[in-house]
């Protein structure tokens, strides 16, 4: 509980922590499987900008040492998480590199935000 900072919650029913807490408490109840690998679809949807970023400071520490796998569009997030980023256009992976790679991926940029050619 306390590793995903819910000690002070203990005692509170899980239909009666935020929708926050209750995507931790899911996380802690993988992590407390002994989980080694942890896939994630959308881990911060619904979530405010203050949540999404405490979340994913929680996802970082319990998965620290883990495989994790996560489905996310919002590139924040995707970016604040992962060491490998998959990218893929129509179900096809257009690139699969670092953050920094990825961002600078001439298809990532023409594929999400669009070729500077064709705004002139």
């Amino acid at each position: 509980m306390q590793r995903i900072r819910l000690s002070a919650k203990r005692d509170t029913l899980a239909m009666n922590l935020t929708y926050a807490e209750q995507r931790a408490l899911e996380i802690g109840i993988t992590m407390a499987g002994g989980a080694e690998v942890v896939l994630l679809d959308e881990p911060t949807a619904g979530m405010n900008n203050s949540e999404t970023e405490r979340f994913i400071g929680l996802i970082k520490e319990v998965t620290q040492g883990k495989t994790l796998l996560a489905v996310e569009h919002d590139m924040g997030v995707v970016f604040g998480l992962a060491d490998k980023i998959a990218v893929l256009v129509y179900g096809e992976i257009i690139a699969f590199d670092t953050p920094d790679k990825v961002r600078a991926n001439a298809l990532v940029q023409e594929a999400y935000l669009g070729s500077l050619q064709e705004d002139h």
